[in-house]
């Protein structure tokens, strides 16, 4: 889930001085638009009007549209043709005397078929367009260029539409009274324009109204909708500020897709229709109206919206749930199964998502950052801070030194070194701890013992969470500062403590540690080395379909060979490995490095703890750590049929963070996901020779709502 943005080749275009600047004179677009879906063409006439006089102005159009001018005493010219995303053709107009208004009319055909784009190491590929009139829908934006783009101003608009009977259209803003069209008077970077065969759905009861467009008649699916739509914006309201529309709508798409707009997202007919998108990408994309499409994002300095609302979403969301150290866990382990030191780069050269990489940094280590600067103001000041960054930047364009600037006056603290670390460096630090032990004296124990950071490059400044599990059964935080590579510590303490555990719920943004996190499908995606492994046991058939798969799921590795089970004795001992078929030789030897977990794997049953399934139907896939490669895994795919290869090859990366999965029939339909049972850290040292050591309790944060009594 994303919030849809102009493409590269305008972004390019933009003057740096505009962006960087907070407030950007506005163009006025007054549109009236004829669009003829089953011809593809579209016809406009656009009255515009300029913030000032001028001699002359300079916008582009999408290539086809072909304009005229529509305004006497001025002069229109073609100048330079650009590629990119759509054909785009630049103007110029002059006039004989300078002035501020000029009006155009233009058509043509707008016709760009989705395409797939966006193709990762995990194997998903998203559709998209630029542009497209069809029968299907309509789907234009500034990327389209289907209006005159001038300057990269922000614009205002009004937008009359015309279309064919039993056709509805969407855009931001409010909708006229009659229906005919939409209105925006707050500065936008964009001007959609969304339409189709549309079920309209309305909640008009609370200040911001909800709606629901859907393709097919469901009032049920309508109604849950409206309903966690006023819930949401509710929350966000009371802890960031004044929802900036006057609506929030939910259009269906006619292609999957999860965009985020001034207030409307366009989700896919598959996506809206999960029962979880509802408590998960939805408040997502409502959140994006105060981060992206209330505030705007400086594009060139770095995308810190993604993060931001991450963290106030998707974060929050599983930290009411008691999930937040859970879900940090998994994104720092995303960040070291993508990112090594040759595709990292800093959060200033953040734009937007393109693959797992970009993903783990711009909104994983984002999302940390967040955090961490939430821990180091505390939860008064930081929301605070959220709330002076939007009251101060609604409708303007910021950046991170915006972000800075307004936690510093609500913190009154220095925050320069902190974002400049997080913001315009790579790399993380990697904590090891030596040298633990304990002593007594007459005012109590002493925990003492060595901190370490022992990455290469730059020392980080970071303050490190140290939990001491003591005997009365729970766990004390202290907090130790640390701007050098190696910290002696000696922490004070009354009861007599058993563990010590550094960042139990993984507050910092750092490298994992052996034993923190299980194996997992993503540590096989995101490995730069693999080799796959084909069963000789299995059918003809069997393997000709295997190897087609093996050969197409090759290309998502820099370095991948393709061998069979009978021409090695022993598994590589470096790389990721992907062991093919339950029927593979080296099947057997995987079982047992998960033996512990509770697997068992035969002929005709897999059996995962309590839960026992026939193999006749079964498509799975296991993971066990690497024998050899800490920083590889080992898996175990076995697909059930052959028609259900291509289901397991597409669904199957969205189950990175899992260590195993398992499916049925020939969709195939998940019917199981989990993560194995953890080892002991190599951050958690026990500090006596107890054995068992009863377990630690130490509560996550409270919830960020919580605070504000949300």
């Amino acid at each position: 889930m994303f919030r849809y943005s102009i493409s590269l080749i305008l972004l390019l275009l933009i003057s740096s001085t505009l962006w960087a600047s907070a407030s950007v004179p506005l163009v006025k677009h007054d549109l009236k638009v004829v669009i003829r879906p089953a011809r593809n063409s579209i016809q406009v006439r656009d009255e515009i009007r300029l913030p000032a006089p001028v001699a002359s102005v300079v916008f582009l159009l999408h290539a086809g549209l072909n304009p005229k001018l529509e305004t006497t005493g001025a002069k229109l010219r073609a100048l330079d043709r650009h590629t990119g995303s759509v054909p785009a053709q630049a103007y110029q107009v002059t006039f004989g005397e300078p002035r501020a208004a000029f009006a155009l009319s233009y058509a043509g055909k707008i016709q760009h078929p989705l395409a797939a784009y966006g193709g990762d190491q995990s194997g998903r590929e998203a559709a998209g367009t630029p542009g497209l009139i069809a029968d299907e829908g309509v789907f234009l934006s500034a990327s389209t260029l289907w209006y005159p783009y001038i300057d990269g101003r922000l614009v205002r608009f009004s937008l009359h539409i015309s279309l064919p009977d039993g056709w509805s259209a969407v855009s931001q803003g409010n909708s006229f009274a009659d229906g005919t069209g939409w209105e925006e008077s707050s500065p936008q970077d964009d001007i959609y324009l969304v339409a189709g065969r549309y079920q309209v759905y309305k909640d008009a009861a609370s200040p911001v109204e909800a709606q629901v467009y859907l393709r097919s008649t469901d009032a049920e699916l309508a109604q849950r909708y409206l309903r966690v739509t006023s819930h949401y914006i509710d929350l966000y309201q009371r802890l960031i500020g004044p929802y900036p529309y006057g609506k929030f709508a939910l259009v269906e798409n006619f292609w999957e897709s999860g965009y985020g707009m001034p207030s409307f997202t366009l989700l896919g007919p598959r996506v809206l229709r999960f029962p979880f998108i509802l408590d998960s990408s939805y408040p997502h994309e409502i959140l994006h109206n105060w981060w992206g499409n209330g505030v705007y994002v400086d594009y060139l300095k770095g995308n810190w919206s993604e993060g931001l609302t991450t963290y106030l979403a998707d974060h929050l969301i599983k930290e009411r749930r008691g999930e937040g150290s859970a879900y940090r866990r998994d994104t720092l382990q995303r960040y070291a199964d993508f990112v090594h030191d040759k595709n990292d780069f800093p959060l200033t050269q953040f734009s937007g998502r393109h693959g797992d990489v970009s993903q783990a940094v711009g909104y994983g280590k984002t999302m940390m950052f967040f955090h961490m600067l939430r821990l180091k103001l505390g939860d008064p000041a930081f929301i605070r801070g959220l709330q002076r960054f939007y009251r101060d930047n609604l409708h303007r364009i910021a950046g991170f030194d915006d972000l800075k600037s307004a936690f510093e006056r609500t913190s009154q603290l220095d925050l320069g070194t902190f974002f400049e670390q997080w913001i315009t460096t790579t790399g993380a630090p990697e904590l090891e701890i030596s040298q633990t032990g304990v002593y007594q004296d007459a005012q109590g124990y002493h925990v003492q013992g060595m901190l370490h950071q022992k990455q290469a490059g730059r020392t980080f400044d970071i303050d490190v969470p140290i939990a001491i599990q003591t005997e009365r059964d729970n766990s004390e935080i202290h907090l130790l500062h640390m701007n050098e590579r190696s910290l002696r510590f000696d922490i004070p303490l009354q009861p007599r403590p058993f563990r010590l555990t550094v960042d139990p719920r993984f507050d910092l943004f750092r490298q994992l540690a052996s034993g923190e996190t299980p194996s997992s499908l993503s540590q096989l995606f995101g490995a730069e080395r693999v080799t796959l492994i084909l069963p000789s046991a299995a059918s003809t058939p069997v393997k000709r379909s295997l190897l087609k798969l093996a050969t197409a799921w090759s290309r998502r590795w820099k370095d991948s060979r393709i061998i069979s089970d009978d021409s090695i004795e022993a598994l590589p001992d470096k790389g990721g490995i992907l062991l093919l078929g339950k029927t593979n030789r080296f099947a057997p030897r995987f079982i047992d490095r998960v033996a512990e977990q509770r697997v068992g794997l035969t002929d005709h049953e897999l059996v995962i703890g309590e839960h026992a399934f026939a193999t006749s139907d079964l498509s799975f896939a296991l993971t066990a750590p690497h024998p050899t490669d800490k920083e590889s895994a080992v898996g175990l795919f076995h697909v059930g049929s052959i028609p259900a290869i291509e289901g397991f090859a597409r669904k199957l990366p969205h189950y990175g963070k899992y260590s195993y999965t398992v499916f049925q029939g020939d969709k195939p339909d998940n019917v199981l996901k989990g993560q194995w049972q953890t080892s002991t850290s190599a951050l958690s040292i026990a500090l006596t020779r107890l054995e068992p050591l009863p377990p630690a309790r130490i509560p996550d944060h409270a919830p960020l709502a919580d605070q504000t009594g949300l």
